[in-house]
């Protein structure tokens, strides 16, 4: 029943959806009925892709129906609908409107026109006046005659005024709506680096648009002959792929065997495409109940075509990731059969950097090259593996001055892999000072980078409480308090006062344990944040 319900609306002329419609056509109809006596009103669709219609008009000036009329003005219905018919077809019927006429019952009727743009859309009558004394009525309705047709023919305007506007909003809107879209996915993009975050976003943000209550994303194997499923939202059995999709069975799969599209009521499916097919991604079911529509296509289509590049640009980071690791855990395998348990403390000031980068707002990029520098600390000793603070001898004038250059050694170590070049200035520079009296270039304030800047907080701080040969470990309480008392001076404030509350979540804590525990024991830390206090 809804369904035939939304054909015949979708089939409504302009006059029926824009002018019967209107408040102020309602409204100003009314007053008109009243002026005049309340006659009956009807009013005539002239053909234009389907046949012509006659609608009788209530006192508000809106469709009634035909159905509910009594015999007598149904029969005149059908008279007045042919007549109109015939007006339109003859060009010997056409007296100039208004124009008063016969009805079948032998009474008096008025006519006026309504036209757009020089042809004519329909016809006003007026039938069964009050009066029976014709010359009575004429002399009644004149006054009112000329302001009635202006009163209907503005209206009209208006009608095909808003009809035009939103033809306009149907055309531009799906375009807009891509638009929206692009900008949406290029946010995504610049926001997710690995598969994991992307695909999930990628999916949400299309179904949100397409109002979809389901989507699937699945991407090509490396084989070229499956799809694997990595991303699904919504539950039913259609979403959700357990098991690899074999190229060429299933909707996906013949998606992605032939690179076309997939549009039906209730699915639309587009492939990744960038040279060969990446993937498919699926929209199931709108929220509404409604079809997809051929605009859905389009704004999926647009969508797929700017998520095939994060999508690449995903894969590449992720293999150029795995070859970065991989030259990373050859240098720390490096330095911890060279210093053994001395690089423990390094997970201990990864954790907690992370933390305080987060807290401090770094996002995306920042923190791998974070996380990456701080693994690579002490990548200068592979240069100078005799300089260590374990040495128990006194360093001398020449030993001191080679153990200030091990930073620019760990640079010029590791600049030659290109993916590590981020993060090289965290290596540099994390013994520069907030005063500027640091080393090597002396950097002050906020020309030393953010992610050094943290490092040299928390590396110091992890530092007091490790074991020295020339001093005892410092409690955290005693550490915590050195913070304070350089803040403006070796340290940043902004960082030393996120790093404290960091440290002093019971949560970090715990982790800072665990790890602390793993490395020996050689940290000593508090059990819970309120020691602290």
């Amino acid at each position: 029943m809804s369904q035939k319900l939304a054909a015949a609306k979708k089939n409504q002329s302009v006059i029926e959806k824009y002018l019967l419609t209107h408040a102020s056509w309602n409204e100003g109809f009314r007053e008109f009925g009243r002026l005049m006596n309340r006659p009956d009103f009807w009013i005539y669709i002239a053909p234009a892709s389907s046949e012509s219609k006659l609608i009788p008009l209530d006192r508000k000036g809106a469709a009634a129906s035909l159905t509910t009329l009594k015999q007598d003005k149904a029969s005149t219905a059908q008279f007045l609908k042919k007549f109109a018919d015939q007006w339109l077809e003859s060009s010997e019927m056409r007296n100039p409107l208004p124009a008063f006429f016969r009805t079948n019952r032998s009474r008096m009727g008025l006519m006026l026109g309504l036209s757009h743009l020089g042809n004519y859309k329909g016809f006003i009558f007026l039938t069964e006046f009050s009066s029976g004394n014709e010359n009575r009525v004429r002399r009644e309705l004149e006054p009112y005659l000329k302001p009635f047709q202006f009163f209907a023919q503005a209206h009209l305007e208006i009608a095909y005024k808003n009809f035009e506007l939103n033809n306009f909003y149907e055309t531009v809107h799906p375009r807009a709506l891509a638009l929206s879209t692009m900008h949406s996915v290029h946010r995504v993009i610049s926001a997710s680096l690995r598969l994991k975050d992307l695909l999930p976003r990628i999916g949400r943000l299309s179904a949100q648009i397409l109002k979809a209550q389901g989507c699937s994303i699945l991407l090509m194997d490396a084989d070229g002959q499956h799809l694997t499923p990595f991303f699904a939202l919504g539950t039913h059995k259609r979403y959700v792929h357990h098991h690899r999709v074999r190229v060429g069975r299933g909707v996906e799969g013949r998606i992605a065997d032939t690179g076309e599209f997939r549009l039906s009521s209730s699915c639309i499916g587009v492939p990744f495409i960038e040279h060969d097919v990446v993937g498919v991604i699926m929209l199931w079911d709108k929220v509404d109940g409604q079809a997809f529509t051929a605009t859905d296509l389009e704004i999926l289509k647009s969508l797929s075509e700017q998520a095939v590049v994060a999508i690449k640009n995903a894969q590449l980071y992720e293999r150029t990731e795995e070859l970065t690791m991989g030259s990373i855990r050859t240098i720390t395998g490096l330095l911890e059969r060279q210093f053994g348990k001395d690089r423990s403390h390094l997970e201990l000031v990864a954790e907690i950097s992370l933390e305080v980068g987060r807290q401090m707002g770094l996002r995306g990029t920042d923190i791998v090259n974070l996380e990456r520098g701080i693994l690579l600390l002490d990548a200068g000793q592979l240069v100078h593996p005799e300089l260590t603070l374990e040495k128990k001898e006194r360093l001398s004038k020449k030993e001191f001055q080679a153990l200030r250059s091990l930073p620019i050694k760990a640079a010029n170590l590791l600049k030659s892999i290109s993916s590590l070049k981020p993060a090289l200035p965290i290596i540099l520079y994390r013994h520069e000072r907030f005063d500027g009296r640091g080393y090597p270039e002396g950097l002050k304030g906020e020309q030393i980078p953010i992610g050094a800047r943290i490092v040299s907080v928390v590396d110091s701080f992890t530092a007091m409480l490790s074991k020295r040969h020339y001093r005892r470990p410092k409690t955290v309480q005693e550490a915590l308090h050195e913070m304070e008392m350089h803040k403006n001076t070796q340290f940043d404030p902004q960082v030393v006062d996120t790093f404290l509350k960091v440290v002093k979540n019971d949560a970090i804590l715990g982790r800072i344990q665990n790890l602390a525990l793993r490395a020996g024991s050689e940290i000593r830390l508090p059990v819970s944040a309120k020691s602290l206090e």
